[in-house]
């Protein structure tokens, strides 16, 4: 027994310590156990706690940034249509409002055809330095954001119209400062974002950086811009809940009282945990509706008070402290001094105020003017009624809002009305005499070009003149030499007289009008007289005219058109009196001419013949052929001379006569020239390879080739022998005028080579001083002088006169025309044995000179 006890000592002690082992186990398994879940329990009940804290908050700044957004959006809207309403004043007054009441806006700029207006000026080189794309924008968009030199970033809102581009430039600190989120920052970690399309590396960010899979988020969406407010729950750590503490605590406790004291405890906690959710929900909310009271109040300027009415004390916020420019003074103010800041004549109006009356009228509606701390006079509009407080007391709570700019708007557009309404009356007055002005040639006081149009299109019936009207275009012959001559002053006195003389002729139902320069435009019915009109005006043109004491000639050419028919548009009429004028001028001037079918023909012939010129310079249809220059002495070829032949495909061969003065008009005399200045010298080349060599050939130049710049470079890259050439300067052009540029040109011909002759003297401009400018090395008497000389003494004595005049300038002597073997003898008789005509030979083209070279040269 004794063994049996001292051996079951042993087992007893260790079952014992086996048991309490295990007892201890798992009391600290279990302690273990409930601290870990415990502390995963809390720390959940916390995470979610600071989660629903940081989505409350996340959505409250939403709000208050998408009010802010939403009303500068609509502002910008609004400002973009006052200024297309074309009211500047409006424009600029709701603009100054604004900028007054949206402290987050830092500039409006308004861009129209290039310039660029910016409120407030002072900030205008910042704002226009801004990077901002100058393509327009369809609608609106939102640019940036920029960084300005101060380091504020800003956003730019676009708004594009027709009229022009409105910008406003908003500051994104200053957006999150109105809202209150910068002030929050210190105690909640916060992000915003804004990222501006199309570009998404464009992004303004302030707070700091975030796991993004805690954050709260909230999105907002205005224009191409989305903003991103992120909150994420503040650590475990922090506020005024550590769990890590509690949990110690708790671990403590557990130590002390086991395991139902913890679940008690648990209890209590979760109990308090959902407490302080709700009661931080319900301050969330509360705080939310502050702030959107206070983004509201501050973006219309309305400012709250409240007045006790038993102890007389009134509370004023901080915008009416900014309305009343006593800013960061004390909140708490009187009736009395209320009343000390009324204008002098608005205050006797409150001296029998009574806040007891306010109470039983249940409301106080009233607008008055106060006199702020700079002395600036401002219009305020003020609301209230009363109410009982939770603690009993009975009060008034209100808003003022500042109403001087609707004032001054309202006054401005109560001013613009009157003035519109006088500046309507004036136009009026000043469109009648506009109209009469616009209807009336200034300079003669007659009917102008417009007024005749005018009253064209009235006597029109349906697309037609009535049968029998007439148009008579006038014009002055001779004016702009007049005008050159005489000046313009006095070209202005002619034009009144000849306008004096029409109308003196007219007949009572006849219309005058001046349609420019010196033309002026009858138009008469059928029982008109226009010829005798006609004759009128031209018997008092027909001699020298006085006008302001100086004596004039001066003509005038008339062209009549007469409505045949229904077909006779007005259009078509003019065209047709046009043609008439046209050719009364070309017929000599001085005179009428009726509009016929023929003359209409022959337009239409000097149109295509000047269709079919352009082609045949561009188509190689001008070709050269030559008449030969006799030495009568000799009987020899002197030389030949290139003539300008038109090749036509229809109507053959045909002469200068016909398409050179048309040419001339093109300016296609250049290109002719050059031309048979070619083909001549293939032709000496091609004579001398037949061994028919040709002693000389002279070409015609004219004045546009002469003043060609590279006349002289295309000449002396050709390399021609001296003597061979001769270039014959045509009688049209006018060497009397001293043109020291052409006369330099014509010298310079000379130095290379080529011999000057001039040509048709006696026929055109050629004279005795242009001969002495020129000094030609020949000279050719035109045909028409020399075609007389077998009858007429006189003639034959001018020709001999000529060729003294040459010689006795070392000049050889030409005669064209010569006909007759009577002519040849008698010039030979004078001394002029150069001579060419059709009595040696026709004009030949190359083949057939050749051949007569060749014939002349065999000695059969």
């Amino acid at each position: 027994m004794a063994t049996l006890k001292k051996g079951g000592i042993p087992r007893d002690r260790r079952s014992t310590i086996r048991l309490f082992a295990v007892l201890t186990v798992l009391f600290f398994g279990s302690l273990a156990a409930a601290t870990v879940f415990g502390s995963l329990f809390i720390h959940d009940a916390i995470r979610q706690e600071r989660q629903q804290q940081a989505e409350a908050r996340a959505e409250g700044f939403a709000k208050a940034l998408k009010t802010i957004l939403q009303m500068t959006d609509n502002v910008g809207r609004a400002l973009i249509s006052t200024f297309d309403d074309g009211n500047p004043d409006i424009y600029r007054t709701s603009v100054s409002t604004y900028l007054a009441s949206a402290p987050w806006t830092k500039a409006v700029i308004l861009r129209d055809d290039g310039a660029s207006i910016v409120v407030p000026q002072a900030v205008s080189d910042a704002m226009l330095a801004l990077p901002v794309p100058s393509e327009d924008a369809d609608g609106r968009k939102i640019f940036g954001p920029y960084t300005l030199q101060n380091g504020e970033r800003v956003l730019v809102y676009r708004y594009a119209s027709a009229n022009g581009n409105l910008e406003l430039v908003v500051g994104f600190e200053a957006i999150l400062e109105a809202i209150g989120l910068l002030e929050l920052e210190a105690t909640t970690q916060l992000s915003v974002q804004t990222a501006i399309a199309p570009d998404p590396t464009e992004i303004a960010s302030v707070g700091d950086d975030m796991p993004l899979e805690n954050a709260a988020r909230q999105n907002i969406n205005i224009a191409n811009a989305r903003w991103t407010v992120s909150v994420s729950p503040r650590a475990l750590s922090e506020g005024p809940f550590d769990w890590i503490l509690a949990f110690r605590l708790a671990v403590g406790l557990l130590l002390l009282v086991f395991v139902a004291p913890l679940a008690a405890l648990l209890m209590l906690l979760r109990a308090r945990l959902r407490d302080n959710i709700n009661i931080r929900r319900s301050m969330m909310e509360v705080e939310n509706l502050s702030l959107h009271l206070d983004v509201a109040l501050n973006a219309s300027n309305i400012g709250l008070w409240e007045h006790d009415m038993e102890t007389g004390e009134q509370i004023w916020d901080d915008q009416i402290l900014r309305i009343y420019g006593i800013e960061g003074q004390s909140n708490i103010q009187s009736f009395e001094s209320w009343r000390a800041w009324l204008h002098p004549e608005d205050r006797t109006r409150f001296r029998r105020f009574s806040w007891e009356a306010i109470k039983k009228n249940n409301g106080f509606r009233s607008e008055y003017r106060i006199i702020d701390v700079d002395g600036q006079e401002k219009t305020i509009r003020s609301a209230g009624n009363a109410y009982r407080s939770a603690d009993g007391r009975r009060k008034i709570v209100g808003v003022n809002w500042d109403v001087s700019a609707d004032k001054v708007l309202q006054e401005a557009l109560s001013e613009a009305k009157v003035r519109a309404e006088a500046q309507n009356v004036a136009l009026e007055d000043a469109r009648a005499r506009m109209e009469q002005i616009a209807l009336q040639d200034t300079l003669t006081g007659i009917p102008n070009r417009r007024h005749f149009e005018k009253r064209l299109e009235a006597a029109q019936t349906g697309d037609a003149l009535p049968e029998g009207m007439r148009i008579v275009l006038i014009d002055l012959d001779g004016f702009k030499t007049i005008n050159d001559t005489m000046g313009h002053f006095f070209g202005d006195d002619v034009l009144r007289y000849a306008a004096d003389i029409f109308t003196k002729n007219l007949g009572p139902n006849d219309f005058l009008a001046r349609t420019g320069g010196d033309e002026f435009v009858a138009l008469m019915p059928a029982d008109s007289d226009a010829e005798s009109f006609a004759a009128a005006v031209e018997s008092a043109f027909s001699k020298p005219v006085h006008i302001a004491g100086r004596m004039c000639r001066l003509g005038v050419s008339l062209g009549i058109a007469t409505a045949q028919d229904s077909r006779d548009s007005a259009s078509d009429l003019l065209i047709k009196a046009d043609l008439a004028l046209y050719e009364a001028k070309n017929r000599g001037r001085g005179r009428t001419v009726n509009y016929t079918s023929n003359l209409m023909d022959k337009t239409f012939s000097h149109k295509r013949l000047v269709d079919e010129i352009q082609e045949a310079v561009e188509a190689g249809e001008i070709t050269a052929h030559y008449q030969p220059i006799f030495d009568v002495e000799t009987s020899s070829i002197a030389g030949v001379e290139a003539l300008a032949r038109w090749q036509h495909p229809r109507r053959g061969l045909q002469e200068p006569k016909i398409f050179l003065g048309v040419a001339e008009q093109l300016g296609l005399l250049h290109e002719i020239d050059d031309t048979v200045f070619r083909r001549a010298l293939s032709t000496m080349e091609r004579c001398a390879a037949d061994g028919t060599p040709l002693s000389g050939i002279s070409v015609n130049i004219s004045a546009q080739r002469l003043r060609d710049p590279q006349l002289l470079d295309q000449l002396s890259a050709l390399g021609l022998p001296a003597g061979v050439v001769n270039f014959e300067l045509l009688e049209s052009i006018p060497f009397d005028s001293p043109d020291s540029e052409l006369i330099k040109t014509v010298n310079a011909i000379r130095k290379l080579g080529i011999g000057i002759d001039l040509d048709g003297f006696g026929s055109g401009y050629a004279s005795l001083v242009g001969l002495t400018r020129v000094r030609p090395d020949r000279l050719k008497i035109a045909g028409q002088l020399v075609a007389p000389i077998i009858d007429s003494e006189e003639s034959l004595l001018i020709v001999e006169t000529i060729a003294r005049i040459a010689r006795s300038f070392g000049i050889e002597v030409i005669c064209e025309g010569v006909t007759s073997q009577a002519h040849a003898e008698k010039l030979k008789a004078l001394g002029c044995v150069l001579q060419q005509g059709y009595y040696f030979s026709r004009p030949m083209d190359e083949d057939q000179l050749i051949a007569f070279l060749r014939a002349r040269s065999d000695p059969a």
